[in-house]
């Protein structure tokens, strides 16, 4: 079926670059894009007229949770309420792992936001807060077969480790190692990655995933190395995430994160490191400022490093900076990490608070994070068919409103999504030539019902938390309310 979508701009790729056609089309065929450019005379079967919206690739959300999210449920607080106990660590007393209906019910809300956040495909990562060594056994599967089901297109991953940080009844930190524990992980991620890559069409694949930096051994990490070789598959991981991680693996191997996985090998073009705030070059870290030299390690290895700001903003941190790393030619992707799923406020966040950090309102443009949320995040997943609309393409493709009032005043409509939008322009979603999201909703699916029912889902672990912490702490204390529930 060949389809062509009228728009007041289309944002086509000329094959080294985005440009904006005014007045444009985009004509699509089953699941290729065929032209793109001013006007197209052949016939079609249909034909989508878009005055007033912006005709888009669909945007790559490369590290989001497929799963319900949690650490909404440390916003104003401590963060102690989803630190596990030595009890469940060591000896796996307690239960806080979704079950039955409710990773169903996970899966499809979070697939769900996702989709209307305006990615067309993502990078799916879930919770390890209520997981030991590895994630449930059928939550990849789920979120897979989730989102294979509503026609996304989607790596999934089998999270594993071979440490878990847990926290002492006089709050100290401390670390339990299992590493035939983490190795059985793998072999789980290897075997579940064998199943399900190039699944529902080629839409759905797998990316190895040693979960954070700090609970994985760097016999582990090698494995894992070995493991990607001989599947031809990717890495992704958790990393240099907190200070204190920083300073923990100086301790513990001499080294500082970066240093540690250039000396084993772990970083390469197949590789995507999550966060990766804290390198030599914060000002923080304890090194002479802007010392690059972790930046040039990466750089070099064409490692990918994938920043979700929104997240760490909410406890009052900052990746220094997304316009440093850039110019030292490091290929930046964005995530949104957290509920909600918007990753045009994570591309918002990202320009802004890279020009709060270097005093700079050029530092980072609109441009640079479109190009991270397209084909930055294509060259990713190693590909070159999406994150682009050009002939040959995927057909992946958002078309976004500018019409509301709050998007009215358009001078260039990449800086208008990127500043003032929001997941409520996202219109229309398109996934390998199949409409996925049509006017602002999920055909079939009765979102306020599934929301309702997340909730409840998500409460529930909350409560769970609750009944393990380590110092019998309250509801409250742990979670602490804006003010008093009457």
């Amino acid at each position: 079926m060949r389809t062509k979508i009228q728009g007041s701009y289309v944002v086509a790729f000329d094959g080294q670059s985005h440009q904006l056609i005014k007045d444009g089309v985009v004509v699509y065929e089953d699941d290729k894009i065929i032209y793109t450019g001013k006007s197209y005379t052949d016939p079609v079967d249909k034909t989508i007229v878009a005055p007033g919206r912006l005709i888009s690739p669909g945007l790559i959300n490369i590290h989001c949770l497929a799963s319900l999210c949690l650490t909404h449920l440390r916003l104003d607080g401590s963060g102690a309420g989803l630190v596990v106990s030595k009890e469940y660590a060591v000896d796996g007393i307690g239960n806080i792992t979704l079950e039955g209906n409710d990773q169903e019910i996970s899966s499809k809300f979070s697939v769900a936001n996702i989709l209307k956040g305006g990615a067309t495909t993502f990078g799916a990562i879930t919770p390890m807060a209520g997981s030991r060594f590895e994630g449930p056994k059928d939550e990849a599967n789920s979120i897979a077969q989730t989102a294979g089901k509503m026609g996304a297109r989607a790596y999934v991953s089998h999270n594993y480790r071979s440490g878990l940080k847990y926290q002492t009844k006089d709050g100290a930190t401390a670390y339990h190692w299992d590493e035939e524990a983490g190795h059985k992980g793998l072999e789980a991620a290897i075997q579940f990655a064998k199943r399900i890559q190039g699944s529902f069409d080629g839409r759905i694949n797998s990316l190895l995933f040693p979960y954070q930096l700090e609970t994985c051994t760097p016999e582990l990490l090698q494995a894992t190395n070995d493991a990607a070789r001989t599947l031809s598959i990717g890495k992704r991981m958790h990393t240099s995430q907190y200070l204190t991680e920083f300073h923990e693996l100086k301790k513990r191997h001499g080294k500082t994160p970066t240093r540690l996985l250039a000396d084993i090998g772990f970083l390469d073009q197949q590789t995507i490191l999550t966060h990766m705030i804290w390198t030599t070059s914060h000002f923080e870290s304890g090194y002479p400022f802007r010392d690059v030299s972790e930046l040039e390690l990466i750089a070099k290895a064409g490692t990918t490093v994938a920043t979700c700001p929104v997240i760490y903003s909410r406890s009052g941190q900052i990746l220094y900076s997304f316009g440093l790393y850039q110019r030292m030619g490091i290929n930046l992707t964005i995530g949104s990490d957290a509920f909600p799923q918007d990753i045009l406020r994570e591309m918002r966040y990202a320009a802004l608070l890279s020009k709060i950090a270097e005093r700079d309102r050029i530092g980072v443009t609109a441009r640079d994070v479109y190009n991270a949320v397209t084909v930055n995040g294509a060259k990713a997943l190693n590909r070159n068919d999406i994150g682009r609309l050009a002939p040959g393409t995927k057909a992946d493709i958002v078309i976004f409103d500018l019409r509301p009032l709050n998007m009215g005043l358009i001078d260039d409509p990449i800086k208008s999504v990127v500043y003032w939008g929001s997941q409520d322009i996202v219109e229309t979603v398109i996934v390998d030539g199949n409409v996925v999201v049509a006017n602002h909703q999920i055909p079939g699916l009765d979102e306020e019902a599934l929301a309702i029912e997340a909730n409840v889902v998500n409460q529930k672990q909350k409560q769970r938390f609750v009944a393990q912490n380590t110092q019998g702490l309250s509801v409250d204390d742990l979670f602490p309310p804006s003010f008093k529930t009457l």
